[in-house]
């Protein structure tokens, strides 16, 4: 047998080992199945490489090395998926990559390798040694190299991401030691299992079931060390010394106290010096009693609980109950007792709060049925109190049918009043065309008549709107722009070419407003229609010649603005046909500044415009 063979030999006891106590001694997890796997493999391939080193022939050799294929292409994805679970990373990439590239490989490393050997490595013997080369030709050793060096990378990627993801030296170390132990495999490895071989050099054998000692020494203690630890007895002290909010004594053989927790010192308000040299009858009420108590348990005697106070340095004492507890010995010999204090203070708190919830009752129950007698009595002056309702609201829906009655009674009164106010305005206008048929008329005067009667028209409009709109109080101004335009271009745009652009929204004014504003309006455009633009005889020479008048009426913060525009000859050219419009403007001004309060404003480019502004 030689050195390599030893080696071998030690190396699968090692493995198998470990793979004994991980199957039998831990918990059932997916750790452990990782561990076993891991451990069974190399064990495997330990064993045969054993055997392999102690063949006498080729063919056995070969043999042997067939069943150790079993170990050496499986404990790859073993050991990557074992460092996967151990790191309890969530990278589905490595995932991914153990299970859907590493194991296929791994069984198709496997497959060929049993169907032919030497597609892979071939073995020959120098000095009874076995040594194995590489099938560099075929395709089939680079696949399995490109295995391993995927293995390799899924490892370390995995070890680094869980070293920097931990928070304790403990486990940094444990992490160092599985980082140190498969760095030391896989340098030693490639070079005795793929270089050498590769070289075609027979200085050492192929040693990686040797060399993944010091990877399988971390594995393994890393499942065994990051097991959660169990309690000790020096963990349940200080739980019991820190944390418990009950009085813990502890006396000696001679009844002096020996030591006590802190809610103790904190309570009664000593210091633990103080405590151990103080004479415990300065503490406990009626000490004697504990001193009989703690005869009885000398004897193995069963003693009761203490009803007693304990005095604080400070403030008012502090009632408890003590059970006694016996401490010995590992031989069973008494070493003294511990006095266990049952804090009163919270209980007597909550007697107290119980008592002064029953009173909070008692009073909530006298405040209910005083709420229900109230209740009792509101109910039934809510019921009287509904009955006048309905009264008052049969009465209010009389008063309402009688008030609705009149109100339609005088919205036709109103209704008949301008009726006849219209019916009087025709009237007037129709003597008014009588007097401009007068013989004794100039033109000048009748043309002056006729103007009067086109604004008594406009007043006459704006009563037709009213009479026919449903609120008496206030007209659509905005449809009273509409049907007065139509009717003045009809008079006085005869044989001109004019366009109107009406921009105006439905506002409504109040009949003290809409009458002076229809006027002015009136008055504004026909002094458009009639001095803006000239007769068709006067464009001959401008073919397609067309006149335009903008309108705009709309309201804004409360404002009216009724806009006159046209593109006509300017108020210059109106000047030189005549004075026809200056009566007009006179009119507009004196309804703007008496019956508006508003502002007019006149503009001379391209034409004229006007721009009339008056609050609602």
């Amino acid at each position: 047998m030689n050195l390599y063979a030893l080696l071998s030999f030690v190396s699968f006891l090692l493995f198998f080992q470990a793979f004994y106590l991980s199957f039998f001694l831990l918990k059932k997890s997916k750790e452990r199945t990782g561990i076993v796997l891991f451990s069974l493999s190399f064990s495997i391939y330990s064993f045969f490489s054993f055997l392999i080193q102690v063949s006498i022939t080729i063919d056995q050799v070969y043999l042997f090395d067939r069943l150790a294929s079993a170990g050496w292409t499986t404990f790859p994805v073993w050991t990557a998926w074992l460092l996967y679970l151990l790191s309890n990373s969530r990278d589905k990439g490595m995932w991914k990559g153990i299970w859907y590239l590493l194991f296929p490989l791994a069984v198709l490393s496997f497959i060929r390798y049993n169907i032919d050997p030497e597609s892979i490595k071939q073995f020959f013997f120098r000095d009874e040694v076995v040594f194995n080369s590489i099938n560099r030709q075929n395709p089939w050793f680079y696949i399995f190299v490109f295995y391993l060096f995927s293995a390799v990378f899924i490892s370390v990627r995995l070890l680094v991401k869980w070293q920097r993801n931990l928070t304790k030296n403990r486990e940094r170390r444990q992490v160092n030691a599985i980082l140190i132990g498969t760095g030391v495999f896989v340098l030693a490895s490639i070079i005795t299992n793929l270089l050498f071989p590769f070289l075609g050099n027979t200085i050492i054998p192929s040693l990686a079931q040797v060399t993944a000692l010091p990877m399988g020494v971390g594995l393994y203690l890393s499942v065994v060390n990051l097991r959660p630890q169990s309690f000790s007895s020096d963990v349940v002290s200080r739980l019991i010394t820190n944390h418990l909010r009950e009085f813990v004594f502890y006396f000696d053989q001679q009844e002096g106290i020996y030591s006590a927790n802190r809610y103790c010192l904190e309570n009664l308000r000593f210091n633990s010096y103080e405590l151990m040299r103080m004479s415990p009858k300065k503490i406990f009420w009626d000490f004697q009693v504990i001193q009989e108590h703690s005869r009885k348990l000398r004897s193995n005697k069963v003693v009761p609980d203490i009803s007693c106070k304990l005095f604080p340095r400070t403030g008012d004492p502090i009632p408890v109950i003590l059970s006694m507890v016996r401490i010995d010995d590992y031989l069973g010999n008494y070493l003294g007792f511990v006095l266990l204090g049952l804090d009163l203070r919270q209980k007597e708190r909550l007697q107290e709060e119980v008592a002064q919830r029953s009173r909070n009752e008692k009073k909530l129950m006298q405040i209910r049925q005083d709420l229900e007698v109230l209740v009792e009595k509101r109910t039934r002056e809510l019921m009287e109190a509904n009955e006048r309702l309905k009264k008052e609201i049969l009465e209010r829906k009389r008063a309402e049918q009688q008030i609705s009655s009149d109100l339609e009674e005088k919205v036709q009164l109103v209704k008949e009043i301008h009726h006849r106010v219209k019916n009087n305005i025709q009237i007037i206008i129709s003597l008014t065309n009588m007097m401009g048929t007068h013989k004794d008329m100039d033109i000048e005067a009748r043309e002056k008549v006729r103007r009067i009667a086109e604004r008594i028209r406009s007043i006459s409009s704006i009563h037709e709107e009213f009479y026919a709109s449903p609120n008496l109080s206030r007209i659509n101004f905005s449809d009273f722009i509409k049907n007065i335009t139509g009717e003045i271009y009809a008079n006085q745009g005869a044989g001109k070419n004019i366009i109107f652009r009406l921009n105006v929204g439905s506002e409504f004014l109040e009949i003290d407003q809409a009458i002076p504003c229809g006027i002015i309006y009136s008055e504004l455009l026909t002094n458009a229609l009639r001095h803006a633009f000239p007769p068709k005889d006067d464009t001959d020479g401008k073919p397609g010649y067309v006149g335009t008048i903008n309108v705009e009426f709309y309201k804004r913060q409360d404002e009216f603005t009724l806009l006159i525009s046209d593109n006509g000859i300017g108020l210059d050219g109106r000047s030189q046909n005549g004075k026809d419009g200056i009566t007009g403007l006179g009119l507009v001004e004196i309804l703007v500044k008496e019956h508006l309060k508003g502002s007019l404003t006149r503009r001379v480019t391209f034409g004229t415009s006007y721009i009339l502004k008056f609050n609602n």
